[in-house]
């Protein structure tokens, strides 16, 4: 049962790590964010920070590295609506 709450932990956090990656390319391909929300941006910002701290403070990598991807992708969406937007 172990293998199976770790098999479905690395698909849950793969899938939740990569949610604003699709956007990014788009955003890089297309050279267009005017559509995209600051405040979605932002909100994707502080809440990988905060599961970042709570994920290490729990010691849990599923939560602190999944998160740590997170942030890196809503980052980038900020750095290409700065740019594009």
């Amino acid at each position: 049962m172990n293998t199976v709450h770790t098999i479905v932990g690395l698909l849950a956090s793969t899938t939740a790590s990569l949610i604003f990656f699709p956007q990014v390319l788009t955003s890089y391909k297309s050279k267009k964010t005017k559509d995209l929300s600051w405040s979605g941006i932002y909100i994707g910002l502080v809440n990988g920070v905060l599961w970042i701290i709570y994920g290490a403070m729990k010691g849990d990598p599923f939560i602190y590295v999944t998160n740590t991807i997170l942030f890196i992708g809503a980052f980038l969406l900020l750095l290409l609506k700065k740019r594009y937007g």
